[in-house]
């Protein structure tokens, strides 16, 4: 009788192991079949990430061709710049020496041709200058900077006329004499003498000419260089002595 409990056990227990087997191996084939699931879409998933990847790449590498590209363009843009910018530096200079040129021919034909007329027609006033000078430069006290610049400068014992020749006269061109006849003040050469102000002018608005007028200087026209008249004052008004 115990023997064959014993053997209805043994039997039992080979039932349940064969079952926990195949439950082992069904358990097993559901996890290969996860793993593969698993590994399956993992891999679908590097596939796609670097199909992303690789698009990305190119797009930056296109990206990168495109800046090289732009940034040749622009050197090449700033190297032509630079070549305009030394052409037109060089004509620069050249302009700025026929401009030295024609400024010192200007003053020689107000130092030859021009002054002497002006300088007759005051004569003709009373004035009787005995000191004429073209282009005259004045220093500041510390001898380190200019004080006044006058393109002609007439003097006697008692009187001094500052002569400013001008193309086209402007009201501007009168307040700033303004302020350079009053430099002239103090300077000591001119102690104990009056200082009067005069343009030269070819042309001229009538405004222009009657705001310098009322302002006290002397005005004289030039037609040409060879006729030269000293403007009336209008009236009510008279040379101003700075």
């Amino acid at each position: 009788m115990s023997e064959a409990l014993n053997a209805e056990a043994v039997l039992a227990s080979i039932v349940e192991l064969r079952e926990s087997i195949a439950e082992s191996r069904k358990d097993t084939a559901e996890l290969r079949e996860s793993i593969a699931k698993q590994g399956k879409e993992l891999r679908e998933s590097i596939a796609e990430q670097g199909k992303e990847l690789r698009a990305s790449i190119a797009e930056q590498g296109k990206r990168i061709d495109k800046l090289v590209e732009e940034f040749a363009e622009t050197r090449a843009e700033l190297k032509e710049n630079n070549r305009k910018l030394d052409e037109n530096n060089h004509k620069l200079d050249e302009n700025n020496h026929r401009v030295g040129d024609l400024t010192n021919k200007l003053g020689n034909l107000v130092e030859k041709i021009v002054l002497p007329g002006i300088v007759d027609k005051f004569n003709e006033k009373g004035f009787k200058f005995d000191t004429v000078s073209a282009n005259v430069e004045f220093l500041n006290e510390k001898k380190n900077g200019k004080l006044a610049e006058l393109d002609a400068l007439l003097e006697n014992g008692k009187f001094v006329i500052a002569v400013e020749t001008k193309t086209e006269l402007t009201i501007k061109d009168v307040n700033t004499y303004i302020k350079r006849l009053q430099a002239l003040r103090k300077i000591s050469r001119f102690k104990g003498k009056k200082i009067y102000g005069a343009f030269s002018t070819a042309i001229a608005e009538p405004k222009s000419i009657n705001y310098a007028l009322e302002k006290g200087f002397y005005v004289l026209q030039q037609p040409d260089v060879m006729a030269i008249r000293i403007l009336d004052f209008p009236k009510g008004h008279s040379a101003k002595a700075w």
